[in-house]
């Protein structure tokens, strides 16, 4: 399911604790993801919107300056760069919420090995992980901690 916790969860870490607890900010993107539906919408077109709903909110609520407060207590600017990789963490619970399926496995699946998606790869391992087999999943874990610093891994482990 879609909710406001489910997003603030995976967007906190890289937009901190007040912008990402934001009701209004939530609202606009748990109504944006609860509109999308995966026989509808591609992976690819779900992103670019997304990116596009992320900076017009950010531009909204922050200003020019798009500037946050990190939950470590610095601050840092967001970044058209970073829009990409925001979006893809936003839509995590939409990937999450898919039907348990082997048709969502193989769209994840899919749209990890075209995009590089960590949260496609995020929703295999911990949603998922009834469809893959355990050496599948061995990889999968083995490739996350050699590629996302432990600060951030550890969301997706220690659940």
């Amino acid at each position: 399911m879609i909710t406001g916790s489910s997003i603030q969860d995976a967007l906190q870490p890289f937009l901190g604790v007040t912008l990402a607890g934001n009701p209004e900010f939530l609202s606009s993107i748990s109504h944006f993801l609860r509109a999308c539906s995966p026989t509808v919408d591609s992976f690819p077109e779900l992103t670019r919107n997304m990116e596009d709903l992320l900076f017009n909110l950010l531009y909204e609520t922050l200003g020019p300056g798009m500037t946050v407060s990190l939950p470590d207590g610095t601050s840092r600017r967001i970044l058209m760069e970073d829009l990409p990789f925001l979006a893809d963490e936003a839509l995590y619970p939409f990937f999450a919420s898919l039907p348990r399926d082997q048709g969502s496995v193989e769209m994840l699946q899919g749209w990890w090995m075209a995009s590089g998606s960590w949260s496609a790869l995020r929703a295999l391992f911990l949603n998922f992980s009834g469809f893959l087999p355990a050496s599948e999943l061995r990889m999968i874990e083995r490739i996350v901690r050699e590629n996302i610093p432990p600060a951030l891994h550890f969301r997706w482990f220690s659940l």
